[in-house]
């Protein structure tokens, strides 16, 4: 992944955490304008500290203060003097016991989404297959396809083919959505954006430079590739990149998901045996074709 999607994402959940520390603070200077509540709450905090150091976690007479506290912020309408963090269970860091929480992934698939430009993502709660023609078959595949973003991704290779409008894209913005409800972070591209940064690595002199274009490829947790064939082919460019992406990702055992235009068949025509292989491969891939009209069309 990008640092800079990274940092991004840190930045916007460090100013979530700053904004619920300084609305904290600027209320705990209100209420300590106030004589009898700066008291009662020099008071507390003695008693708190004092509990602190016995080993007691709580007691009647810290818990009644605490009470009398929180009656006085109410009754002069001053909003809590601690924190309200947006996460309750990271308190807004990103971070749980060293692990990414689900806020933070939550933001930083809102920033994949928007730099994906595949829009609003669908869902399989709201899908319906009645428009499909064989809406039995599709019904079937896309219990199959939720199912398997839920298991342990053995099949790490999904290839979805099928002729334009078929609904393939739709189908993948279901499993993207249920993937980022089970924390995944997921990153969607077009064939097309692929190419333009194959072109873009293989131009580049800088070496470092040349490796961060195409980071985000090998390192996405999860990647869609979607309308693989679509793109015009450079020769030198186009194969040797893409094996390297799928091949790596299939040796890290990182899910990768393909819709295509091209057949199990056409994709070794199209590009070469060693993709192909990589592509359709019984152990550890998943091969689906949708058939039918297209859909835009029947709309």
């Amino acid at each position: 992944m990008k640092k800079t999607i990274l940092d991004e994402a840190g930045q916007i959940i460090a100013s979530r955490r700053n904004r619920a520390l300084k609305t904290a603070m600027d209320n705990k200077e209100k209420a300590l304008a106030f004589p009898d509540f700066k008291a009662l709450y020099s008071k507390y905090m003695e008693l708190v500290i004092n509990e602190a150091k016995n080993g007691i976690t709580s007691s009647q007479e810290s818990t009644k203060l605490q009470e009398e506290l929180d009656d006085f912020l109410k009754k002069h309408n001053i909003g809590s003097i601690n924190p309200t963090f947006s996460c309750k269970k990271c308190e807004d860091t990103g971070f749980v016991d060293g692990k990414r929480c689900t806020c933070l992934t939550n933001v930083l698939n809102e920033i994949l989404k928007k730099e994906s430009g595949f829009g609003e993502f669908e869902n399989f709660e709201q899908s319906s297959t009645t428009i499909f023609h064989d809406n039995g078959y599709m019904g079937k595949l896309y219990d199959k396809m939720k199912k398997w973003c839920h298991s342990d991704f053995k099949k790490n290779v999904i290839f979805i083919s099928g002729d334009t409008g078929v609904g393939k894209t739709y189908l993948t913005k279901c499993m993207a959505s249920e993937l980022i409800t089970l924390d995944y972070l997921v990153f969607l591209t077009s064939s097309f954006k692929l190419h333009q940064d194959f072109v873009k690595s293989y131009s580049c002199r800088d070496f470092e430079e040349k490796n961060a274009i195409l980071d985000k490829y090998f390192n996405a947790e999860i990647l869609f590739i979607d309308d693989l064939g679509s793109e015009l082919r450079v020769p030198n460019v186009t194969n040797g990149y893409l094996y390297q992406i799928i091949n790596e990702r299939k040796a890290m055992k990182k899910p990768t998901i393909i819709t295509s235009n091209l057949d199990v068949y056409e994709i070794k025509d199209y590009y070469d045996e060693r993709i192909s292989s990589r592509i359709i491969d019984r152990e550890s891939s998943i091969c689906l074709q949708i058939k039918g009209e297209d859909l835009r069309l029947k709309k």
